[in-house]
């Protein structure tokens, strides 16, 4: 009677916990739910139109148009070919390539098509931000108004530096540019990358800027800010995600960063699933590192009674919600077996819910892509395969929260492709030139 009692009271104590724990996992998923109907809310204006800014009056503003490289020769080559080409004064802008660490070509190709190219041959930290650091240190742009930075891999419509332009005279000191992958029809990976792009446009950028938000990262390529963001200071980035952490400093620091719908320009994405996991873990990486410093610089601005800032703040936090909110969903499922239900109700349940979500997401992709009118040869596969590139990425946002190595790795670019090329694999209309 005694084992039997203490077998009872142990069995209360641990329905107990269970009990308890079930109830903490919930209340953790309905505040990530909560967190998941701010950005509804915020999205909610992906249907709208931004004004057309007038041609800007005056003097054209002069930039600096900045490319990094890391042995790129076999496409660096079409850029530089596509920088030339823009419908703006020639004498207006200067192209400078960063030649960084380079062992091929890439800096007399530069040389040949007219940009001025700096070598970087320290042994010093990988990565575009480094490399930024480096050339503000040791080259400052001086006499020029803004700057435009762009990869060796991308291809630029001829229209992006007098749409910035318009910004700049709209008294826009930091614009995104609109981001289009220049090779989707390479594989089903890079039409899911595409896909994400096109999504961050209509969904995260277009809407905030409906709201006059300012975006909340500038993407890594195809952005513009003016110097006066960096002063004297140069560029200070740290983390694995030199361009979000720049987006949010300058935030924190009161300006604002609009979305230049009408700045075109296109992206290499990744072939393979793997290199894909590899930049997206880099960026998950860089997200969660900037958690700690930029939520309280941000806070701190909200407190200075610039409210817009807060939404930075929740925009940081995304990847670690997202890693928490699946942990807390896993432990549930657990406990609840633990408690008793059934393992066969549970894995029907699961199935439902899996069949569903890929669904949703499958509804959701096709709902981007005839939003923003993008066709390319094998997108179908793309939107096929976008649901099982999402949930990969909701993977890495738990391993980032236990595991996070910031190493650079180099994704090597293959697809020389024109701006005439790119245009026409991937029809965008009344976007292109």
């Amino acid at each position: 009677m005694g084992e039997s009692g203490c077998e009872r009271g142990r069995l209360r104590k641990g329905c107990a916990l269970i009990a308890v724990l079930l109830t903490v996992c919930t209340v953790g998923l309905v505040i990530s739910g909560l967190y998941g109907v701010y950005q509804v809310a915020v999205s909610i204006r992906f249907g709208g139109k931004l004004p057309t800014l007038p041609d800007a009056e005056g003097p054209a503003h002069k930039f600096a148009v900045l490319v990094f490289a890391r042995n790129e020769e076999v496409v660096i080559g079409q850029l530089l070919n596509s920088l030339n080409d823009q419908d703006y004064p020639s004498d207006a802008f200067q192209v400078f390539v960063t030649a960084d660490n380079c062992t091929d070509r890439t800096a007399e190709i530069a040389r040949e098509a007219g940009a001025v190219v700096y070598e970087r041959s320290s042994g010093g930290p990988a990565g575009k931000g480094a490399a930024l650091t480096w050339f503000f240190q040791e080259h400052f742009p001086e006499g020029f108004d803004a700057c435009v930075v762009f990869d060796a891999d991308n291809v630029v419509d001829p229209g992006y530096l007098a749409a910035m332009n318009r910004q700049l005279a709209a008294g826009n000191p930091i614009a995104v540019g609109y981001r289009m992958g220049k090779n989707p029809s390479s594989s089903w990976v890079a039409g899911a990358n595409t896909i994400f792009w096109l999504m961050q446009s209509r969904f995260i950028h277009l809407p905030r800027a409906m709201w006059n938000l300012p975006c909340t990262t500038v993407g890594g390529t195809g952005f513009m800010f003016s110097l006066s963001v960096l002063g004297n200071n140069g560029w200070q980035t740290s983390s694995a995600c030199e361009d979000i952490e720049f987006t949010l400093k300058a935030i924190a620091n009161g300006w604002h960063v609009a979305f230049a719908e009408d700045a075109l320009f296109f992206d290499e994405q990744p072939l393979t699933f793997s290199q894909s996991l590899i930049q997206r873990y880099r960026w998950s990486v860089g997200t969660v590192q900037l958690v700690r410093t930029a939520v309280p610089q941000l806070l701190a601005s909200v407190r200075r009674g610039q409210l817009s800032a807060m939404d930075g703040a929740l925009y940081i936090i995304g990847v670690t919600v997202g890693g928490l909110s699946s942990i807390l969903w896993l432990a549930s499922v657990v406990l609840g077996l633990a408690s008793g239900a059934g393992v066969a109700n549970t894995l029907v349940t699961l199935l439902v819910g899996t069949v569903v979500g890929y669904l949703v997401l499958l509804a959701f992709s096709l709902l981007v892509v005839r939003l923003e009118r993008a066709r390319w040869t094998g997108m179908s596969k793309a939107v096929l395969g976008f649901p099982v590139w999402l949930f990969a990425w909701s993977i890495i946002n738990v391993v980032v929260l236990f595991y996070r190595d910031p190493t650079w790795h180099i994704v090597n670019h293959t697809e020389n492709l024109s701006l005439a090329e790119s245009a026409q694999l991937s029809s965008l209309p009344g976007r292109t030139s």
